[in-house]
């Protein structure tokens, strides 16, 4: 059982690295070309962020359709093939089409993860939560590495062409269109668990980690400010997203197994460590490739031990529902981080002023995690 689990998870998370080598080497360009379409830090914030809450919208609706369809896998081939409209982006003729396309991206996503983690979660066998988790992110973040860094090869062949770089997602698509036949057939279990407590925790914890994104100030606004100090086409903005990727990548399967171990705590020190990158925000590219470093931390714990801490808390309701809720919550964050931090940075905010705005939202965090946990 331990052995097949942990093939599922290896086959989800090669869908899930190629997958992420495709859009997020797109992820990585954007904010440059949106910048040089003439938008400032809070449009391109307003715009990402938006895109980011439309995609969390549609995660409820996906966790839905699967629980009523009962065929995850289905939605999840559907969400993949849809990424087709990354390379698009290249032909946009204006930042209102590349809009679309970026909305476009993140709905299709939004529809896809629901159901896919349902599948992790139900498939993999023995493991524990937080390993199957973790080493899902791991594989996961591999390509959210290797995209960005496919992009900056093609910035450097192409000397700073932000659009033919973006050809180069072609590469990864036509391999996930293989693999997305190997993913097997799953039915989504109907849970008739409907303990009146662990709802209340689930909720509670949906609150946590939703003001945790919200006060963890979004890499992509820390590639905007990179691109402002290196300039237009610098291989450095996409190399900055790598980095957030592989720090993201590393610490993944390492919170997992100490999530297996310690519980909440595990969760509790990565809300608590996402109040440091905005100490980092300054015009220094050294200090903005740390902060961008360190918010990859985070990032890894949110995708791989908040994950699974949704996993263990979805017995009263059908599991798929329970991520599309989850998901919604870190949406409504994704957008509050997106829309507060371009702001302030668009008024000259210094970085104590930024500190003291994650501080406040983690705060509150760390009281709603502990208090949902006493649920």
């Amino acid at each position: 059982m331990a052995r097949q689990g942990l093939k599922v998870v290896l086959l989800i998370g090669l869908v899930s690295l190629l997958g992420d080598a495709i859009y997020e080497g797109g992820r990585s360009v954007v904010p440059d070309l949106f910048r040089t379409m003439g938008l400032t830090a809070a449009g391109v914030g307003a715009i990402i962020g938006l895109a980011e809450l439309g995609g969390w919208l549609a995660r409820p609706v996906g966790g839905l359709l699967a629980d009523r369809l009962g065929r995850a896998d289905l939605i999840v081939r559907a969400g993949y093939v849809a990424l087709f409209v990354v390379p698009l982006m290249a032909l946009a003729p204006s930042w209102e089409v590349l809009a679309v396309l970026v909305f476009a991206e993140r709905l299709a996503r939004g529809l896809r993860i629901p159901p896919r983690d349902a599948m992790l979660a139900r498939l993999r066998g023995e493991l524990g939560s937080g390993i199957a988790f973790g080493l899902h992110e791991l594989l996961d973040q591999v390509g959210a590495a290797g995209g960005p860094l496919l992009v900056a090869l093609g910035l450097l062949l192409h000397e700073g062409e932000v659009r033919t770089a973006l050809l180069y997602s072609l590469i990864p698509y036509a391999a996930l269109l293989f693999v997305l036949t190997k993913l097997p057939r799953y039915k989504v279990e109907r849970s008739t668990d409907r303990g009146e407590y662990r709802g209340k925790s689930l909720g509670l914890y949906v609150l946590a980690a939703s003001l945790n994104v919200a006060g963890l100030i979004p890499v992509q606004l820390l590639l905007y400010r990179i691109s402002q100090v290196a300039g237009e086409g610098s291989w450095l903005i996409p190399a900055a997203y790598t980095l957030a990727m592989v720090t993201d990548a590393v610490a993944a399967p390492l919170l997992g197994r100490l999530y297996d171990r310690f519980g909440t705590s595990t969760i509790a020190l990565a809300m608590l460590l996402s109040v440091t990158p905005p100490l980092f925000v300054t015009y220094s590219i050294e200090e903005l490739l740390l902060a961008s470093a360190l918010a990859g931390v985070v990032i890894g714990a949110q995708e791989s031990i908040y994950r699974a801490a949704v996993a263990e808390l979805a017995g009263v309701m059908k599991i798929g529902t329970a991520y599309g809720l989850f998901g919604l919550g870190i949406g409504l964050g994704n957008a509050a981080a997106g829309l507060g931090f371009g702001w302030m940075m668009d008024l000259g905010l210094g970085r104590f002023h930024l500190l003291a705005y994650a501080a406040a939202f983690q705060t509150a965090s760390i009281l709603l995690l502990m208090r949902s946990r006493r649920k």
